[in-house]
């Protein structure tokens, strides 16, 4: 198995639950595919901007890094002083 299926492999796992257990991602894995599994690429995956790493207790935390979808525009919020009610 190459580097970039097993990568989509693992993407595609933290695509769809946002955030997982580095466990979790591991029992989902193929049995034959979980040995190449290796910290390097998931930091890899960090360092390309595809999902951050935390340790959280004795674990590892896969979450996936949102982006937004092309052509849609970020929620505007209201700022104190902007000239609504209440400034």
């Amino acid at each position: 198995m190459d580097t970039p299926s097993l990568r989509a492999m693992v993407l595609e796992r933290v695509t769809r639950w946002k955030h997982l257990p580095l466990s979790d991602v591991i029992a989902m894995l193929p049995p034959v595919v979980r040995p190449r599994l290796r910290l390097e690429l998931l930091e890899g995956m960090r360092d390309d901007g595809l999902i951050t790493l935390r340790q959280l207790g004795d674990e590892l935390v896969l979450t996936l890094v949102e982006r937004p979808v092309e052509g849609q525009r970020p929620a505007e919020g209201r700022e104190l002083g902007d000239g609504g009610p209440g400034t």
